[in-house]
């Protein structure tokens, strides 16, 4: 199974402090900062490789007619690491189009 990470801008699982004054909205939001992968090696069958990808964490304020506040800010970055798989049995794993073995 290929596992993905999209750029930009990912579904938030952190909390943000309240807005705090009417007519103020806040949005979480978790942007991919950077993601790496690691030399390919065997597992199996499969060629496979580490991607680890750093994401951080956004609390967003804005008015009503979309206004960026200055009072948003970042929390402290995080990391994940999957493992992605390139080659399955010698057959490229779509979206990779590489040879295998």
């Amino acid at each position: 199974m290929l596992v993905l990470v999209a750029a930009g801008t990912g579904r938030a699982q952190h909390a943000c402090d309240a807005a705090g004054e009417e007519g103020w909205t806040v949005a979480a939001t978790v942007e991919t900062v950077e993601v790496k992968d690691g030399a390919p090696f065997r597992a199996g069958d499969d060629w496979v490789v580490e991607r680890t990808v750093t994401l951080l964490p956004l609390c967003n304020y804005f008015n009503a007619v979309g206004t960026y506040s200055l009072r948003s800010y970042s929390l402290d970055p995080r990391q994940q690491t999957e493992r992605v798989v390139l080659c399955r049995s010698g057959v490229p794993v779509a979206p990779y189009a590489g040879a295998c073995g």
